[in-house]
């Protein structure tokens, strides 16, 4: 590595602290420009300035559409979180606000440039939320290498204070915005985390927001005003209340003055109100501890030390929790609100050491878990599922490949995978982390593509994904895939479909027949459409296209109507005319549906044609119709042996139409598995 600091950020909801080690190898919290050991998570838009910390705390009262706070729970999400004077800010740009604020007040102090850091993180923070900070990191100008967990970076304080310790080490982490709870092994140079569990919309806000609810009711009971509704009030009543929230760990009762448009409140909180006021939240904090025991086959006796990280665990209620649990009381040599950012600096300088090809100054190792299963989309027994691939608390860096994949349509160029994270088995429940296609398969016959793909959990906890095409041993490059379709999209049968229905209308098709295949193919238009993000075309041969796709069922009938029988069976002109109007589209399915009741003019142009409409990834479907139809010729065209469909006469048309339309209402656009 270059020259320069290293330093170790905990980013928190509410306050964040950054540490580094000094030159006895010790850890240090390096204090802010204002003097304070932790600095508040929130900012401020002032004019041409941005300020960071107290100030900005301060000022939400006076200018609350100007400041910024808890931007912490927003993190992974799409699009901006704030707009100041035109301009949007999402969660990244803000996070790295307050890190510049943490690395330039570090610089000071230390007296010398802040190149690199390691970031801590929730355990439970999924893959989007991750990347996100990932991304603040590098916004702020610093290198980020490495995230690690919160818990886990506090375990590693811990372990580092007590060099002797050993056994099973529970660590309960209630921040201001995120709860997580890990149980480590702590051996002799090594910490081993066992499993972890958590909630991201859990935490110190939480507790505020059930007084601060009780407090505005309280206040609209007698004044029939509701200071909610009002965002300068709001800040100044979570003020005050999250001053109350603190100072009932120390004292049993404390008053609350507030006031809103010259009318004033003051009511007295005991410490048993705010308990019972949060008492399903202790519950919810309980719940997911006694999970990660069971997740670790521990009884809380086996467990040596619980260690209480972030601020919200000060609070009398959650300790006493603990203590029934585990009948000791937790370990409370090290602060709550310092101890992630030790574990952070001590983290950052043993990565700066193995960098540099230098002894690291503490020699103590730290082996993490994934907090959350990765799996893929399959469909399955007519619904979407979670295949799981690697398992929750598994050790990172971890990776699983399945060889199992190969080509279904002739000439199929790509492969499609939608990746999401999370226990449960239907994928909507999951975080759903994208929509991954994979490119530059060489064309070949449908099943001779044979495919692999690794699936990979990186040692900060983020997913990596990689396909190999097993002919020829290349690694395919892959891409997010374009277009808007969602996976509930997929779910609800809400994808895009754009269906060519190709009619024959030869002479042959003359009187009852033509009559029967416009009431068919009418019929399967109204089937069709009665599904969202459907449109039908019309492409007659001889006739040449009818309509567009469309949605609209007058275009249609119209077109329907205008089928003609005359001349010849010009197939393949149909099926050139089709995929001219069907051109691929990211996120849109094809499905060319073809009707006749004879044998094509020109075989050959009408196979080559079939074969570049299954080759560019749409599906063909064929339906013969009458004595006169050669099946296996039709049977050659489809998609599959399945998409080949025989009326033996047309007046049996309209049932078939109905049931392709009800089988293409089924559709799911994903792999089954």
């Amino acid at each position: 590595m270059s020259s320069g600091a290293v330093v170790g950020i905990d980013l928190g909801t509410t306050f964040s602290a950054v540490a580094y080690v000094n030159r006895h190898g010790q850890a240090e919290i390096l204090p802010n420009a204002e003097g304070d050991r932790i600095t508040p998570s929130v900012v401020l838009f002032e004019d041409n300035d941005i300020i960071v910390g107290n100030y900005a705390k301060q000022a939400a009262v006076v200018y609350p559409e100007q400041v910024v706070e808890f931007v912490k729970r927003h993190m992974g999400e799409d699009g901006p979180v704030f707009s100041y004077r035109g301009r949007q800010w999402s969660a990244p740009a803000i996070s790295s606000l307050i890190l510049q604020k943490l690395k330039h007040d570090a610089e000071q102090r230390l007296g010398e440039r802040i190149e690199a850091a390691v970031i801590t993180v929730p355990a439970y923070f999924n893959d989007l939320q991750r990347r996100a900070t990932l991304q603040a990191g590098e916004m702020a100008g610093l290198r980020v290498l490495k995230l690690i967990n919160e818990p886990t970076a506090a375990a590693f304080a811990y372990g580092l204070a007590n060099p002797t310790k050993t056994g099973r080490v529970l660590v309960f982490d209630l921040g201001g915005g995120t709860f997580d709870v890990t149980i480590c092994e702590l051996s002799a140079g090594e910490i081993n985390v066992v499993a972890t569990g958590g909630d991201n919309l859990l935490g110190g806000k939480d507790f505020d927001d059930r007084l601060i609810r009780f407090v505005a009711q309280s206040f609209e009971e007698k004044h029939g005003l509701d200071p909610l509704k009002d965002l300068a009030a709001t800040h100044d009543i979570r003020q005050k209340c999250v001053s109350a929230k603190i100072s009932l760990t120390r004292r049993p009762r404390v008053n609350i003055f507030t006031d809103f448009q010259s009318r004033v409140l003051r009511i007295a909180i005991g410490r048993e109100d705010f308990e019972r006021l949060t008492q399903d939240l202790v519950d919810r904090c309980e719940k997911i501890t006694r999970d990660v025991l069971n997740d670790a086959r521990s009884r809380p006796e086996d467990i040596d030390v619980v260690l209480l990280s972030g601020g919200s665990t000060r609070m009398p209620m959650v300790r006493r929790m603990l203590e029934r649990i585990f009948r000791r009381p937790p370990q409370s040599d090290i602060s709550p609100d310092e101890a992630v950012a030790l574990g952070a600096a001590l983290t950052a300088a043993v990565e700066a050491a193995r960098l540099s090809g230098e002894a690291p100054p503490v020699d103590i190792q730290t082996h993490d878990v994934t907090s959350h299963s990765l799996g893929m989309v399959v469909y399955r027994d007519g619904k979407l599922h979670n295949s799981r691939i690697i398992n929750r608390n598994t050790r990172i860096p971890a990776e699983r490949t399945r060889d199992d994949y190969a080509s279904t349509h002739d000439g199929q160029t790509t492969i499609d995978l939608w990746l999401v994270q999370g226990e449960q088995d239907n994928p909507l429940d999951c975080s759903v982390l994208g929509h991954f296609e994979f490119y530059g398969i060489p064309a070949r016959e449908a099943g001779q593509s044979r495919l692999s793909v690794t699936y990979r959990y990186n040692a900060n906890g983020i997913v990596e994904v990689e396909a190999m095409d097993l002919v020829s041993g290349n690694v395919l490059p892959h891409r997010l895939a374009a277009g808007q379709v969602t996976l509930e999209d997929l779910a609800y049968n809400r994808a895009p479909m754009q269906i060519a229905l190709i009619m024959d209308c030869s002479g042959s098709m003359y009187g009852q027949n033509i009559e029967d295949a416009r009431r068919a193919a009418r019929t399967f238009a109204e089937l069709a459409l009665a599904q969202p993000n459907r449109q039908v075309a019309v492409i007659a041969f001889p006739g040449g296209v009818k309509t567009a796709p469309t949605s609209d069922l007058r275009r249609l009938g119209a077109a329907f109507e205008s089928l003609s029988p005359i001349g010849s069976t010009p197939m393949s002109e149909g099926l050139q005319d089709a995929r001219n109007l069907l051109r691929p589209r990211a996120g849109v399915q094809r499905v060319f549906v073809i009707m006749t009741d004879g044998h094509p003019d020109d075989p050959d142009g009408t196979l080559a044609e079939a074969h570049r409409i299954r080759t560019s990834g749409a599906r063909l479907i064929t339906v013969g119709v009458g004595e006169e139809v050669k099946q296996d010729f039709l049977r050659s065209l489809a998609s599959q042996a399945s998409d080949f469909h025989f009326c033996g006469e047309s007046l049996q048309l309209e049932g078939t139409f109905i049931n392709l339309a009800t089988e293409l209402a089924g559709s799911a656009g994903v792999g089954s598995g």
